[in-house]
Protein backbone atom coordinates (compact mmCIF):
# COMPACT_ATOMS: atom_id res chain seq x y z
CA UNK A 1 0.00 0.00 0.00
CA UNK A 2 2.81 2.39 0.83
CA UNK A 3 4.41 1.67 -2.53
CA UNK A 4 1.19 2.59 -4.36
CA UNK A 5 0.84 5.81 -2.37
CA UNK A 6 4.53 6.61 -2.88
CA UNK A 7 4.09 6.04 -6.62
CA UNK A 8 1.15 8.43 -6.65
CA UNK A 9 3.18 11.10 -4.83
CA UNK A 10 6.11 10.72 -7.22
CA UNK A 11 3.67 10.82 -10.13
CA UNK A 12 2.24 14.14 -8.90
CA UNK A 13 5.65 15.67 -8.31
CA UNK A 14 6.82 14.75 -11.79
CA UNK A 15 3.58 15.63 -13.57
CA UNK A 16 3.98 19.38 -13.79
CA UNK A 17 7.61 19.46 -14.89
CA UNK A 18 7.27 16.57 -17.34
CA UNK A 19 4.13 17.89 -19.00
CA UNK A 20 5.54 21.41 -19.38
CA UNK A 21 9.03 20.58 -20.65
CA UNK A 22 8.24 17.57 -22.83
CA UNK A 23 8.38 17.14 -26.56
CA UNK A 24 5.01 16.39 -28.19
CA UNK A 25 6.00 12.72 -28.41
CA UNK A 26 6.92 12.63 -24.73
CA UNK A 27 3.66 14.34 -23.81
CA UNK A 28 1.73 11.69 -25.74
CA UNK A 29 3.60 8.83 -24.03
CA UNK A 30 3.09 10.46 -20.65
CA UNK A 31 -0.64 11.02 -21.06
CA UNK A 32 -1.10 7.45 -22.32
CA UNK A 33 0.71 6.20 -19.22
CA UNK A 34 -1.52 8.29 -16.95
CA UNK A 35 -4.68 7.15 -18.74
CA UNK A 36 -3.58 3.51 -18.50
CA UNK A 37 -2.92 4.07 -14.81
CA UNK A 38 -6.42 5.44 -14.36
CA UNK A 39 -7.95 2.50 -16.24
CA UNK A 40 -5.96 0.03 -14.15
CA UNK A 41 -6.93 1.54 -10.83
CA UNK A 42 -10.58 1.85 -11.87
CA UNK A 43 -10.59 -1.81 -12.94
CA UNK A 44 -9.02 -2.83 -9.62
CA UNK A 45 -11.55 -0.80 -7.62
CA UNK A 46 -14.44 -2.31 -9.56
CA UNK A 47 -13.13 -5.86 -9.08
CA UNK A 48 -12.63 -5.37 -5.35
CA UNK A 49 -15.96 -3.60 -4.83
CA UNK A 50 -17.87 -6.24 -6.78
CA UNK A 51 -16.29 -9.02 -4.73
CA UNK A 52 -14.39 -10.62 -7.60
CA UNK A 53 -11.14 -10.04 -5.72
CA UNK A 54 -10.74 -10.13 -1.95
CA UNK A 55 -8.44 -7.15 -1.51
CA UNK A 56 -10.38 -4.68 0.63
CA UNK A 57 -7.12 -3.55 2.23
CA UNK A 58 -6.03 -2.18 -1.17
CA UNK A 59 -9.24 -0.39 -2.10
CA UNK A 60 -8.29 2.98 -0.62
CA UNK A 61 -4.80 2.97 -2.13
CA UNK A 62 -6.29 2.37 -5.58
CA UNK A 63 -8.80 5.17 -5.00
CA UNK A 64 -6.10 7.59 -3.87
CA UNK A 65 -3.96 6.82 -6.91
CA UNK A 66 -6.98 7.18 -9.21
CA UNK A 67 -7.84 10.56 -7.67
CA UNK A 68 -4.22 11.71 -8.01
CA UNK A 69 -4.26 10.78 -11.69
CA UNK A 70 -7.72 12.34 -12.14
CA UNK A 71 -6.29 15.54 -10.74
CA UNK A 72 -3.83 15.66 -13.64
CA UNK A 73 -6.17 15.11 -16.61
CA UNK A 74 -6.41 18.83 -17.35
CA UNK A 75 -2.61 19.06 -17.61
CA UNK A 76 -2.13 16.14 -19.99
CA UNK A 77 -2.87 17.98 -23.23
CA UNK A 78 -0.54 20.98 -23.43
CA UNK A 79 -0.61 23.11 -26.57
CA UNK A 80 1.38 21.49 -29.37
CA UNK A 81 1.03 17.95 -28.03
CA UNK A 82 -1.56 16.96 -30.62
CA UNK A 83 0.96 16.17 -33.32
CA UNK A 84 2.36 12.74 -33.94
CA UNK A 85 0.79 9.40 -33.15
CA UNK A 86 -2.04 10.25 -30.79
CA UNK A 87 -5.60 9.10 -30.33
CA UNK A 88 -6.58 12.57 -29.15
CA UNK A 89 -8.72 14.51 -31.58
CA UNK A 90 -7.78 18.11 -32.48
CA UNK A 91 -11.07 19.14 -30.88
CA UNK A 92 -9.35 19.04 -27.47
CA UNK A 93 -7.21 22.02 -28.43
CA UNK A 94 -10.07 23.75 -30.28
CA UNK A 95 -12.51 23.52 -27.36
CA UNK A 96 -10.16 24.30 -24.51
CA UNK A 97 -12.86 25.64 -22.16
CA UNK A 98 -15.20 22.71 -22.73
CA UNK A 99 -12.35 20.20 -22.44
CA UNK A 100 -11.22 21.82 -19.20
CA UNK A 101 -14.76 21.39 -17.80
CA UNK A 102 -14.60 17.70 -18.72
CA UNK A 103 -11.15 17.42 -17.13
CA UNK A 104 -12.50 19.11 -14.00
CA UNK A 105 -15.30 16.52 -13.94
CA UNK A 106 -12.68 13.75 -13.94
CA UNK A 107 -10.91 15.47 -11.06
CA UNK A 108 -14.15 15.90 -9.11
CA UNK A 109 -15.58 12.42 -9.68
CA UNK A 110 -12.35 10.59 -8.86
CA UNK A 111 -12.02 12.63 -5.65
CA UNK A 112 -15.64 11.85 -4.75
CA UNK A 113 -15.01 8.14 -5.27
CA UNK A 114 -11.91 8.32 -3.08
CA UNK A 115 -13.91 10.09 -0.36
CA UNK A 116 -16.72 7.54 -0.58
CA UNK A 117 -14.20 4.72 -0.21
CA UNK A 118 -12.65 6.50 2.77
CA UNK A 119 -16.10 6.63 4.38
CA UNK A 120 -16.55 2.88 4.03
CA UNK A 121 -20.20 3.39 3.05
CA UNK A 122 -20.92 0.74 0.39
CA UNK A 123 -23.96 2.60 -0.93
CA UNK A 124 -21.91 5.80 -1.34
CA UNK A 125 -19.14 3.86 -3.08
CA UNK A 126 -21.59 2.27 -5.47
CA UNK A 127 -23.14 5.65 -6.19
CA UNK A 128 -19.71 7.26 -6.79
CA UNK A 129 -18.47 4.61 -9.26
CA UNK A 130 -20.82 5.45 -12.13
CA UNK A 131 -19.94 9.17 -12.40
CA UNK A 132 -16.25 8.27 -12.76
CA UNK A 133 -17.02 5.90 -15.61
CA UNK A 134 -19.40 8.42 -17.18
CA UNK A 135 -16.73 11.12 -16.97
CA UNK A 136 -14.15 8.93 -18.70
CA UNK A 137 -16.61 7.77 -21.34
CA UNK A 138 -17.90 11.27 -22.08
CA UNK A 139 -14.43 12.62 -22.66
CA UNK A 140 -13.33 9.63 -24.73
CA UNK A 141 -16.50 9.74 -26.84
CA UNK A 142 -15.92 13.39 -27.71
CA UNK A 143 -12.13 13.76 -27.79
CA UNK A 144 -10.66 10.36 -28.67
CA UNK A 145 -10.45 8.64 -32.04
CA UNK A 146 -12.42 5.43 -32.34
CA UNK A 147 -10.31 2.29 -32.22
Amino acid sequence: MRRIISSAVLFLLAATSVAQAATPEDSIKYRKAVMETMAGHMAAITMIFSGKIDAQAHLLSHAEALAAAGDEVGNLFPAGSGVGKTEALPLIWQETERFQKDADAAKTTTAQLRDAIKSGDKAAIGKALKPVGDSCKGCHDRYRQDD
